[in-house]
């Protein structure tokens, strides 16, 4: 019998699944194209399983001073402890910097800086709204909006960094516009 907490992470792989449906119809990608394409709806699916499949066991941040909307723990107060898991959302959120670059290689700051936000934003509050809908048993962070953010950004900066060296010819072929 399926549980109501795998919802989330089952709405969330069919959402990618169906809107990966039409890019992977595009005709004439190269076949570099391609693995960028596979490999960030594979990303993808690994991120979703991270931060949308039901955590087992509750063991909330005892250093945070938790708030509880209707038993849904969130934290608020921003940059307070940096722990371990705060380089972790960096990193988890480097390589969609990456794919951002690849896909949308020419915006500017100000669009990386908004599009950072996303990313964030999108995921505590529908950790929230499952949490608060089915008990998925997950922690509301600012600092995952913020450290996300930090991912994305560094990630997209990156590339863009190495893109201006003369290894544009290996990132050249993977970008899709």
């Amino acid at each position: 019998m399926l549980q109501t907490q795998w919802l989330t992470f089952g709405v969330a792989w069919l959402i990618l699944l169906v809107g990966y449906y039409r890019l992977l119809a595009v005709p004439n990608r190269t076949p570099a194209q391609r693995v960028t394409v596979l490999t960030s709806l594979g990303y993808l699916m690994v991120v979703a399983w991270l931060v949308f499949a039901p955590v087992g066991l509750v063991l909330p941040d005892s250093y945070k001073d938790l708030s509880y909307f209707y038993m849904v723990p969130y934290n608020l107060h921003p940059l307070v402890h940096v722990d371990p898991e705060f380089l972790a959302n960096i990193l988890l959120t480097g390589p969609l910097g990456v794919y951002c670059y690849l896909w949308r290689p020419h915006w500017s700051w100000w669009q990386v800086a908004l599009a950072g936000l996303v990313p964030g934003l999108v995921i505590e509050s529908t950790q929230f709204a499952s949490d608060w809908l089915v008990h998925t048993l997950r922690v509301v962070d600012i600092d995952d909006v913020i450290t996300n953010w930090a991912g994305l950004v560094l990630g997209y900066a990156v590339v863009w960094g190495l893109d201006h060296t003369s290894l544009r010819t290996l990132i050249k072929p993977f970008r899709l516009r």
